[in-house]
């Protein structure tokens, strides 16, 4: 399973379309543990479109994103792409992947 995290400063962006990157982690379902990670560049909103951060992150084919807010627009394109977005309450990336693993984060769509 591959998830994908909207990064700033090596912590979770607070708002998906203005991270100035994405972690993506390859998870290994059956031991669910991260097999290996890597960092894409994004392209973040200026306010006047939320559709680059989404385009960048379907180049990456991810089957979820974990995220602390999404708007609205990106999380309908997401959907309906097949990709399961799950809430997380903190920035810290390496608790959110944690929880995600465990199965305790939010699936919001």
């Amino acid at each position: 399973m591959k998830i994908a995290i909207p990064m700033e400063s090596d912590r979770v962006c607070a708002h998906f379309g203005r991270a100035p990157y994405f972690l993506i982690v390859n998870i290994d379902n059956d031991k669910k543990e991260v097999v290996n990670t890597k960092v894409v560049e994004s392209v973040p909103c200026d306010g006047q479109g939320h559709g680059k951060a989404v385009k960048v992150l379907l180049g990456e084919k991810p089957n979820g994103v974990i995220c602390i807010n999404m708007g609205k627009n990106s999380m309908e394109s997401l959907s309906k792409k097949g990709i399961e977005i799950y809430k997380c309450e903190t920035d810290n990336v390496d608790e959110c992947i944690k929880l995600f693993l465990e199965e305790k984060l939010e699936k919001i769509n």
